[in-house]
């Protein structure tokens, strides 16, 4: 077994969300990771979550995540709150398309990290009610979680069996995460991988989420990160997740055709199928 090969739907953000679907089976993936938004808006346009699911099962396309659930910890000093009406309805979402894991971003202001392990542990409990474990994200651009060693940390302190992360390349150079740290994360522990690059010629910590680049046409050492991965045992969903503007207004099948060949290239798989 190897990597399960994934396309955030990010990556071709215009299209319509059946036919991001229907692309991420054209182009080989053997999954996709949905964004809630995205059905949200489809069902406000007169569809129905089941033809979502229908496809999906209709297609053989795994949902090893969904994206993403926000506001469900409070900030050091108040400065963000908890919407837990907002976090059961994207539960009830995921769980409708039968994601496996859904994402759970943290705040962006500065954080108290005990606290932060007290929200997560009450919304993994949450989130295990609609059998979709919310795993633990941390953003390279926040003044909060921004390093792969405090999410470690905060699931470390969290003790819970279904306690997973994200792993992201681009937020690791972005918040400079220790490279070692990987190395030392159980692959159990791992719900998922978002697969990208960081362009030369934009300084670190200016880089937003739109300048995201496809693999190996940046600056990242993701052939170093694909052997840790392998090293620790890791063989879940590697997800191609992008946000540059400049793929939106591209075919997005072509895009997502070419970050399929990117992906297999930065992480030794050129010669596969």
């Amino acid at each position: 077994m190897g990597f399960v090969l994934c396309l955030n739907t990010s990556t071709i953000q215009p299209a319509p969300l059946l036919e991001k679907i229907r692309i991420a089976a054209r182009c080989g993936y053997q999954a996709v990771e949905l964004w809630i938004t995205d059905i949200q808006q489809f069902e406000e346009q007169g569809g129905r979550v089941e033809e979502v699911r229908a496809l999906l099962d209709q297609l053989g396309l795994k949902r090893p995540s969904a994206i993403h659930l926000k506001n469900w910890s409070t900030a050091a000093g108040g400065s963000s709150t908890a919407d837990w009406d907002q976090v059961r309805r994207r539960l009830e979402v995921a769980a409708a398309i039968g994601a496996q894991h859904i994402v759970a971003g943290p705040p962006h202001d500065p954080l108290d990290f005990n606290r932060l392990a007290e929200d997560y542990h009450r919304l993994l409990e949450m989130s295990l009610q609609y059998g979709v474990p919310a795993s633990l994200e941390y953003l390279g651009f926040t003044q909060g979680l921004f390093r792969l060693e405090q999410a470690w940390e905060v699931l470390q302190k969290v003790n819970h069996p279904q306690a997973t992360l994200v792993v992201d390349t681009w937020h690791n150079f972005r918040g400079e995460s220790d490279p070692a740290t990987l190395a030392q994360i159980p692959p159990e522990r791992i719900s998922i991988v978002h697969w990208n690059d960081a362009p030369s010629g934009i300084p670190r910590q200016k880089q937003t989420d739109n300048d995201r680049v496809m693999p190996g046409d940046g600056i990242l050492p993701l052939a170093q990160v694909a052997q840790t991965l392998r090293q620790i045992g890791y063989q879940g969903a590697v997800s191609l997740e992008l946000f540059h503007p400049g793929y939106w207004k591209q075919d997005p099948e072509q895009v997502a055709r070419l970050g399929l060949e990117k992906m297999k290239a930065t992480l030794g798989l050129q010669h596969s199928g």
